[in-house]
């Protein structure tokens, strides 16, 4: 069974009660598709849109939403004031809410050619029309002609193509072309009559988020979003877009929701103008956990500053451009710059891809401090699976399950620990002209600005199959103790005292389903080698140079690392991200929501 750690939880007690039911509140708010923005909202006489509620809902206030497909974005007037004064959004107990970012449209006209054809008025789409809008942004380094729109047959999305022939001659595509009063598209949906199934155009750049900076105090339960048309979100914009999203507001729950087929981000936790980014109290805090995020463009989660003190876990996340249509140096699952104290705990991340730059599974981007990955499966990244970049640390990668892909880093103060490594490689360099931020422990207050220079990493209780750490260079302050070394691994050049190397055909695969995987592998019999070793912990690890830190919590506890993958408390510090490593196959299963 998985979940956040006990150890995580406590982290963030403080700001989150992770309590078995949402709130009390101090009204019911209902919507249903048979309701009225003029009713009363109650569950007798509800509204109409999950917008008007938002406008009305005060702090205490629940908002029930009743099975059905919703075609708005929501903007919240306000937030809660404090823990006990949520707002809530969520769907009705055994009820499927959709909110969705696209229109239906059934009015297509056949051409000759038998590419199909609808002409807009440009009013139909207000003040926003994906399709009059290009991506763009920094960082965007390839599939810049792009639109911020799709066509969605069946609810997949078709791929867009740049010339018009080429959609005659390709199936499930589209192009499209504005002027000044009218939108026309033209989509290739082979042997469907789009007017007689499901056929959608996006309309609406984003789902949930606010249109004011700071509401904090919301949570979001069981609504699934689609089809938004964000922008490129870069770390540099002003106001970072996506399909949902706080806008830097603080302590909101995102938990139990489907996010897919957003252009670019799925959840934002990005910068917007009016926040004080100094203030470490003023943002941040959230927990976005057991949600689905799939076929995002960008990333599944992103955000400047905003994952500051959050938690991240227990999410599916799959399919990040999974069309490689555009890309470059923003595309991961889950990618944060100037992050303090954010966890990253127990999802599953699968299936990163690009063209060209991109496709990292995790990837912590400049200035990131105290850091934690913790418990996450990771497999089929075109990049690496982890990038830690321009970081001073401290950073603690721990109970890790990852396969192929491998760790990038130009950062320092790294400590691994209990993972377990399969065809794992390791890729470091300088970084020296560029200058990332280091804060005091657990705050914003900048202390200063260094080069990224990889130093003092730390490699404890580790299993490595078929690749090990030969290959990594010893740095200054580099560490290497009690792993183990599998299937021709080989241990590093610069320590691995009392590691072993153990000639064992681990038999290692995995097994996908569509909500989690299973993990296979052996480590023969010789069990005592694997068995107790010494606990990975603040006293073992030493306080780091650069930021003064060692391995704590946001609260400045220190962190022993004694809960392993599953979330089960060791007895003994023992090798691998298990507690107990048994002969013959050990099974290691990751399902959404267990």
């Amino acid at each position: 069974m998985l979940g956040p750690h006990p150890i995580i939880v406590t982290a963030v007690s403080i700001i989150v009660v992770f309590a078995a039911s949402i709130e009390t509140t101090a009204r019911e708010i209902h919507v249903a598709k048979t309701g009225d923005d003029t009713a009363s909202g109650d569950c007798d006489s509800p509204y109409l849109t999950v917008n008007h509620a938002s406008q009305v809902a005060e702090p205490g206030d629940m908002v029930v939403v009743h099975a059905g497909v919703y075609r708005e974005s929501i903007h919240p007037a306000r937030g809660g004031n404090d823990e006990k004064s949520r707002i809530v959004y969520k769907a009705a107990d055994g009820e499927e809410v959709t909110i969705k970012g696209s229109e239906r449209i059934d009015t297509w006209t056949r051409e000759p050619s038998g590419v199909w054809s609808v002409d807009l008025p440009n009013e139909y789409f207000g003040d926003y029309n994906p399709y009059a809008l290009k991506l763009s942004g920094p960082w965007l380094n390839y599939g810049k002609w792009h639109h911020r729109g799709e066509v969605y047959l069946d609810g997949r999305a078709l791929a867009e193509k740049e010339m018009p022939p080429e959609v005659e001659a390709t199936e499930r595509s589209w192009h499209c072309q504005v002027d000044e009063t009218t939108t026309t598209i033209r989509a290739n949906f082979g042997s469907v009559d789009p007017n007689r199934t499901l056929t959608e155009i996006n309309v609406r750049e984003n789902l949930f988020m606010p249109t004011v900076t700071g509401l904090s105090y919301i949570t979001v339960d069981g609504i699934a979003f689609y089809h938004a048309a964000p922008n490129w979100a870069p770390p540099t914009i002003e106001l970072q877009p996506g399909a949902v999203g706080p806008r830097m507001g603080r302590a909101w729950i995102i938990q139990n929701c489907t996010v897919c087929d957003s252009r670019c981000v799925g959840i934002i936790l990005g910068q917007s103008p009016g926040t004080d980014y100094d203030d470490i109290d003023a943002f941040g805090s959230h927990v976005v956990r057991s949600n689905v995020i799939r076929r995002c463009g960008q990333a599944g989660i992103a955000g400047q500053k905003g994952a500051t003190r959050s938690v991240v876990s227990g999410n599916l996340i799959e399919d990040t451009n999974y069309k490689k249509e555009f890309g470059g140096w923003e595309t991961a699952a889950i990618k944060f710059h100037q992050s303090v104290d954010a966890t990253v705990s127990n999802n599953l991340i699968r299936g990163v891809y690009h063209q060209q730059q991109g496709a990292f599974g995790i990837w912590m981007d400049f200035g990131n401090q105290g850091t934690r990955l913790s418990g996450n499966l990771i497999y089929n990244t075109q990049a690496a699976a982890i990038f830690l970049e321009m970081n001073h640390g401290p950073a603690l990668v721990d109970n890790n399950i990852v396969i192929g892909g491998g760790f990038r880093s130009n950062s320092e103060n790294t400590v691994f620990a209990h993972n377990l490594l399969v065809d794992y490689d390791w890729a470091y360099s300088n970084d020296l002209g560029r200058q990332s931020r280091y804060y005091r422990p657990h705050t914003r207050i900048l202390v200063g600005k260094k080069t990224g220079v990889p130093a003092n990493d730390h490699w404890y209780n580790n299993l490595f199959v078929r690749r090990g750490l030969d290959k990594v260079k010893s740095r200054e302050g580099f560490v290497s103790e009690d792993n183990v070394f599998l299937e021709n691994a080989k241990p590093s050049t610069f320590g691995d005292k009392r590691s072993r190397v153990l000639e064992v055909k681990t038999g290692f695969a995995i097994e996908e389903s569509p909500r989690g995987a299973t993990v296979r592998f052996a480590v023969g019999d010789d069990l005592p080698l694997l068995a107790e070793t010494k606990w990975v912990d603040a006293e073992r690890v030493g306080v780091f140079p650069t930021v003064e830190q060692t391995i704590e919590d946001r609260d400045g506890r220190p962190i022993r690392v004694d809960i392993d993958f599953h979330g089960k408390k060791r007895k003994v510090p023992t090798v691998g991200p298990i507690r107990v490593l048994k002969p013959g196959v050990n099974e290691i299963c990751w399902q959404l929501g267990e």
